[in-house]
């Protein structure tokens, strides 16, 4: 059973660690490390979920605040052995409901590739998108993704 719970402190390194495998499963490769120092602090001041099961960290979604009052959800990752069964989807809506609550515009990042991911956050109402060349670097590009704050 999987419970998706806010992350504490004592979870940092735990999801350090499962950052960095997980980015090496992706289309470029190269790990860009935040460091376990980075996670520490989003842990204590960003919205930071984690998704666990009884043995440890299997997943973990991060958004900050920006300064111009939106969020930038900035990172949403599961296990590879735990991928296709719905983690990611839990650990987005349960990120973008707190978000709701605060009425806050949320934005991310995404391959353009990725049609699995670009699925996921439009079925969570991601409904802008731009185009950006060379976001990282000059040959890795990204749709910047935006979900109008909520209204009741």
């Amino acid at each position: 059973m999987i419970d998706i719970r806010a992350a504490t402190p004592d979870d940092f390194l735990a999801i350090a660690e499962l950052d960095r495998r997980a980015w090496l499963q992706n289309r470029r490769g190269e790990f860009i490390p935040d460091g376990e120092h980075v996670w520490r602090c989003w842990c204590q001041c960003a919205i930071t979920l984690v998704a666990t099961d009884g043995t440890g960290v299997v997943g973990a979604a991060v958004a900050f605040p920006c300064i111009d009052g939106r969020y930038m959800v900035h990172k949403i990752f599961v296990d590879r052995d735990r991928r296709g069964r719905g983690i990611g989807g839990r650990l987005l809506g349960s990120l973008l409901e707190r978000l709701d609550q605060r009425r806050a515009t949320a934005f991310l990042t995404v391959d353009p590739v990725n049609a699995a991911a670009l699925a996921l956050y439009e079925r969570h109402g991601f409904c802008e998108r731009e185009f950006v060349k060379g976001y990282y670097r000059p040959d890795e590009d990204r749709f910047v993704l935006t979900r109008p704050a909520f209204q009741e």
